[in-house]
């Protein structure tokens, strides 16, 4: 392409991709990161980090080669086919120019907002990394923990990989982000994919894409008074739901916490939530006097909270506004406000079923 051809950008474009991929090759490469998650990582920015740039890492150098001959192929072809359309449909070349320069600015910035969220899934994989070294329990691993660990399928044994259809999905919906609250959130994603192949559905990455401001106020709501349980080898969101208080909590009504009928048809509608009805779920596994040698925590407002029962109980359930297994995922990806208030509600609640709610101590 031509100087007089070539689309204007903004001047900050090429230092904000060269940034992005030096925080992504960082992580491709890093050493210290077991081998199945790097190739899962090299996998996914392959596929969705820049072919306009070069990638300024030694050992990538030939695949940099082959991203820049097929952006040069795929440019010869965009210019051959508007030549074409030219002379059939005899349109002022000015427009067909002009055109084009349309079609090879929204490229460049679908690619740019592509390097921006895998820079950012690739800080935010850092960053777990960091927090986990940090917080490294010093005791053995179990078996399941370590095949946690190392990326492999605790059924099969098989190394995990992250599916093709589901990059092919991620890579549609995130070229269109361009506000940085989605990119954060695409980016999350990515890490969690990258660490764990199969956290999220391409549901849950469709259902994302589609939020809009209201449903996404709606469900940071939820996310920030629900209490959740999670596996402990993986971090999979095995439940969670926001508690019903005496006042009703989902229904139309004066109470502090209730939620509307168009609201729940709202979050419904975005495939966030599943059942309205009291479906119980045991969280046993939490009171830490059940004979339970290690208990379990569940989470609240990004925290680890234990039971601690005033008398002995053999059976503990509890009801509430359940996510879907699509809010269960996108759970973990979203930011939470504080709500003081609704937190010293719950520990109230949980005090009238002979219950003390405890933040655990941080290790």
């Amino acid at each position: 392409m031509s100087d007089e051809t070539k689309p204007d950008l903004p001047a900050a474009t090429e230092d904000e991709a060269n940034t992005a991929l030096d925080a992504v090759t960082d992580l491709a490469l890093d050493s210290t990161i077991p081998a199945p998650i790097r190739r899962n990582a090299l996998k996914a920015f392959d596929r969705l980090c820049s072919a306009l740039i070069d990638v300024p890492v030694g050992a990538l150098e030939r695949r940099s080669a082959e991203k820049r001959s097929e952006s040069e192929a795929r440019i010869k072809i965009r210019e051959e086919i508007t030549t074409q359309i030219v002379q059939q449909i005899k349109v002022d070349p000015e427009y067909a120019l002009k055109a084009g320069h349309k079609f090879a600015e929204k490229i460049i910035r679908e690619q740019l907002n592509l390097d921006k969220i895998s820079a950012i899934a690739a800080n935010e994989f850092n960053k777990e990394q960091s927090d986990n070294s940090g917080n490294q329990d010093t005791s053995e691993p179990n078996e399941q923990q370590a095949a946690g660990s190392t990326n492999k399928d605790t059924n099969s044994g098989e190394e995990k990989v992250i599916d093709d259809d589901w990059l092919n999905s991620f890579e549609t919906e995130a070229r269109q982000k361009s506000s940085e609250d989605m990119q954060l959130r695409f980016g999350r994603i990515l890490a969690g994919e990258i660490r764990q192949p199969g956290s999220y559905s391409i549901k849950a990455v469709k259902a994302l894409s589609e939020l809009d401001q209201n449903a996404a106020i709606l469900f940071k709501k939820l996310c920030s008074m629900c209490i959740a349980f999670e596996r402990p080898t993986d971090r999979w969101v095995l439940d969670a739901r926001v508690i019903s208080f005496g006042d009703g909590l989902v229904q139309d009504g004066p109470g502090k916490y209730t939620l509307s009928s168009y609201q729940i048809d709202v979050l419904s509608e975005y495939l966030l939530i599943g059942s309205t009805q009291n479906y119980m779920y045991p969280y046993n596994l939490c009171i830490q006097s059940l004979n339970n040698m290690r208990p379990q925590p569940f989470r609240h407002q990004g925290k680890d909270w234990f039971f601690d029962p005033f008398d002995p109980i053999q059976e503990f359930r509890f009801s509430g506004l359940s996510f879907s297994i699509v809010g269960r995922q996108l759970f973990r990806i979203v930011d939470q406000d504080p709500i003081p208030e609704y937190t010293e509600d719950l520990k109230k609640f949980f005090a009238d079923q002979k219950l003390i709610m405890f933040e655990a101590p941080r290790q």
